[in-house]
């Protein structure tokens, strides 16, 4: 229950890697009322915010209004490995009945809800975010086995996934520019504050991982037809990702963080950040080479050191320069490759920064360093790091639902592993 039951990434550990924690270090890490009570806390944020119907509100601040669809499938792999199959089923239903209840035939950015009617608060077209609740369904589907549920919604997350993978969005062909990726016109970066049109790492991850799990639940279901398009399907984006969506770095193929459009083939983005950390959270890869040379370059290029913390800024340019931010979910994925590649010392390094940078609140959306000098969105280059030895983390969005639920997720993974329990009892009320 603590790897993912249908694609296993990652069985080895990085060549000639020199441990310099312990397992049970990490173990103490986790075993600390502070971490301990973090954990627990979030998680609960996330379970006793779900509403009755499954509505699961995005913030608590007040940052992001409604239910955001992407989150929802985030918070179904979540409650899977926690096996709270209950809670994902009925989140995810929610979205579904959204979609219906509206005549959507696609998954919007943003759900909104006046009593027991839902409306379509923002209809971007993420077609990631797509991917994200076809692969949370899924993976609860794979878990638990055939149910009334799963027979109630297979044609409208079918649908979901055929209309997902079919032109306009998986391109492919004989053009330059029919590259076999899944374009995605708003992506959410960021980099930048605003969606970019490009092919992305992250929706291909979702993407193969949501078509790859789906073909299984089609073969279980006799859907031998479905199965056959989607595994045709899966075929082209894995080629299309390993043709177009990698580059050389120190001599090693690595994966791109995204290609932007130019009406050819793309122009190659350069920069590196948590996007490129996507193939860990999806499960799937077309090769897992490519992935670990991707994450020992990221960290080779990327990691700095303030104040004797370790610490993985949310983007990396080109030029050297980085953000003077890190990420919630990047933490979580990083510590899911340091975990499975049994990278103690990094596990510890991200376990620290978060219990520094999170106490005593929930979990972060993300978090920056700050003084008289330096502010948030800042870009920075390392001769500003001895200017941030003193600078102190300042924290956004507490118990933001994607970013908490993705390090619950990693969390719920980290604890499996260590025998302990995967979902934290209950914290008193305050």
């Amino acid at each position: 229950m603590g790897s993912n039951p249908v694609v296993s990434l990652f069985a080895q550990s990085v060549p000639g890697h020199q441990e310099k924690a312990s397992k049970e270090q990490v173990r103490e890490v986790l075993s600390s009322p502070s971490m301990q009570g973090l954990y627990a806390r979030t998680y609960w944020s996330l379970k006793e915010r779900r509403q009755s119907d499954g509505f699961l509100p995005e913030s608590l601040t007040g940052a992001y209004q409604g239910m955001f669809p992407r989150t929802v499938g985030a918070y179904a792999l979540l409650m899977t490995e926690t096996r709270q199959y209950e809670a994902a089923e009925q989140s995810v239903a929610c979205v579904l009945t959204a979609l219906r209840q509206n005549d959507d035939t696609r998954v919007p950015r943003v759900i909104g809800k006046h009593g027991s009617a839902y409306y379509i608060e923002d209809d971007e077209a993420q077609i990631d975010g797509q991917a994200q609740l076809i692969l949370g369904w899924a993976r609860l589907a794979l878990a638990r086995g055939r149910t009334p549920f799963e027979d109630r919604t297979w044609k409208q997350v079918s649908d979901l996934l055929s209309s997902g993978t079919d032109r306009p969005y998986l391109q492919y062909g004989q053009f330059p520019s029919q590259n076999g990726l899944v374009r995605n016109v708003a992506f959410e970066h960021s980099r930048e504050g605003r969606f970019w049109d490009t092919w992305d790492l992250l929706t291909q991850s979702f993407m193969g991982a949501a078509l790859h799990d789906m073909v299984l639940i089609a073969k279980r279901r006799g859907e031998t037809e479905a199965a056959a398009v989607w595994q045709k399907r899966l075929d082209i984006l894995s080629g299309g990702m390993m043709k177009s969506l990698t580059t050389e770095r120190n001599g090693q193929e690595t994966y791109l963080e995204m290609r932007l459009p130019n009406s050819a083939a793309g122009v190659p983005y350069m920069g590196m950040g948590w996007v490129v950390l996507s193939p860990l959270a999806a499960g799937w890869t077309p090769d897992v080479q490519v992935l670990s040379n991707t994450v020992s370059a990221l960290e080779r290029t990327n990691l700095k050191t303030t104040h004797g913390q370790v610490w993985m800024p949310t983007d990396g340019y080109a030029d050297g320069t980085f953000s003077n931010e890190i990420i919630g979910k990047g933490q979580a994925w990083e510590m899911e490759y340091a975990r499975t590649h049994d990278e103690w010392t990094r596990v510890t390094q991200i376990l620290n920064l978060i219990n520094t940078v999170n106490a005593p609140s929930l979990y972060m959306e993300g978090a920056w360093l700050e003084n008289s000098s330096y502010h948030l969105s800042q870009r920075l280059s390392d001769s500003d790091l001895p200017g941030l030895e003193h600078a102190t983390w300042k924290v956004k969005d507490a118990g933001n639902g994607e970013q908490d639920t993705w390090f619950c997720w990693e969390m719920a993974r980290l604890r499996q592993q260590f025998g302990l329990p995967v979902e934290p009892p209950q914290p008193p009320a305050n």
